[in-house]
């Protein structure tokens, strides 16, 4: 009996039933790739701690008190994945981080399954981990741009275009530029400019750069030649895309 009063057992018998605290394993995997800072992680391990616990209605103070952290600390992290749309506004909902985690996990098995194909050919994988830093860096350029995380679909169509459709990562980059400088910020428009450039054989960017100052040229070589503003402007509604891709 005495054995059940020392402060080992005691102390053991309290660690367990205190009960112990369930965090997705993906979180930790992904916590780099999800730009999650030290404080952000301890924010949200308090986050399933409360939910755990039962406890929906939370304030800043709750977790100050559980953390020890500063109450700015608190919110400043807070605010962060709340910008990014990793919690909600109302509250302390974590869909949006879920969300972006099977994004990830989707490109991730995307690659994956890529070179598996690659290998099964029994073609030669030059560095794996680095052809899947360079997706993910370009998948990170198109979010910046986009201000929002991509969807499986988005990602997935950004692959095909690498992939299956064999545009380099710069001729991708640079034809989202151009969608960017147009304003027109969606897939669809970016692969139609893909598919013009493909039609005719502009692989890199500088056959894209001389052969839209070949066609700027030949423009203004018309107008110098008595094309008349109206004869213009009609022309430039019937090709309003031309200044972002030739067709």
């Amino acid at each position: 009996m005495e054995g059940c009063n020392s402060f080992p057992f005691r102390f053991c018998n309290e660690l367990c039933s205190t009960g112990f605290t369930l965090v997705p394993n993906l979180i930790l995997k992904y916590s780099s790739r999800l730009n999650l800072s030290s404080n952000d992680i301890l924010v949200l391990l308090a986050c399933f701690y409360f939910q755990q616990q039962g406890k929906n209605e939370l304030k800043n103070k709750d977790f100050t008190r559980l953390l020890n952290m500063p109450e700015k600390g608190v919110k400043t992290s807070i605010e962060s994945m709340t910008a990014r749309g990793l919690m909600s506004e109302n509250g302390y909902d974590l869909c949006g981080l879920f969300e972006k985690i099977s994004d990830i996990w989707a490109v991730d098995n995307i690659m994956q399954e890529a070179h598996q194909e690659v290998a099964t050919s029994g073609e030669q994988i030059s560095d794996g981990e680095t052809q899947s830093q360079h997706f993910h860096a370009l998948l990170q350029a198109f979010e910046r741009e986009f201000g929002r995380a991509l969807s499986q679909i988005e990602c997935a169509t950004i692959f095909s275009w690498h992939k299956d459709k064999g545009y380099s990562e710069l001729i991708i980059l640079e034809a989202l530029k151009r969608a960017v400088l147009r304003g027109i910020l969606n897939l669809t428009y970016i692969d139609r400019i893909l598919g013009q450039w493909s039609k005719k054989n502009l692989r890199t960017t500088q056959e894209v750069d001389k052969h839209e100052e070949q066609y700027l040229s030949s423009r203004l070589l018309n107008k110098e030649k008595g094309q008349s503003d109206r004869e213009a402007r009609i022309k430039d509604k019937e090709d309003k895309y031309k200044d972002i891709y030739i067709s």
